[in-house]
């Protein structure tokens, strides 16, 4: 599975489960949301499969302006859905959470959560 297969496929499980969620990192978003991106390190040698790549998006768990009424609930619904909507998604881990914190994103600051997910895959 290609790259833009990958975020394609991660970005249709969660709008089906109605999460709003951006693939695209340079794309104006409105919270809530999900946000993909790739992960640090991107693509990288799998200790998994001989000769295979792991690919590592970040989901970034938007709940809202810092300003705003967004709160940890709103954030702990969206992480819940999201993981619900991922979990059953063949060939991926399970995600990983950060602690929520409070993030700078295009000069504004929201409350949000760095999720983690790898599956083994083409570049």
């Amino acid at each position: 599975m290609t790259l833009t297969e990958q975020r394609t496929t991660l970005v249709d499980m969660l709008d089906a489960a109605g999460v709003r969620a951006y693939g695209d990192p340079g794309e104006p978003f409105t919270a809530p949301c999900i946000r993909l991106n790739a992960g640090t390190p991107w693509i990288a040698p799998s200790v998994l499969r001989s000769g295979g790549r792991t690919v590592r998006w970040e989901l970034w768990a938007v709940a809202g302006r810092s300003d705003s009424k967004a709160s940890f609930a709103d954030l702990e619904v969206m992480v819940g859905a999201t993981t619900l909507a991922l979990d059953a998604l063949p060939g991926y881990s399970a995600i990983s959470w950060d602690r929520p914190a409070l993030v700078e994103m295009g000069g504004v600051t929201y409350l949000a959560s760095r999720g983690q997910i790898e599956t083994i895959g083409g570049v």
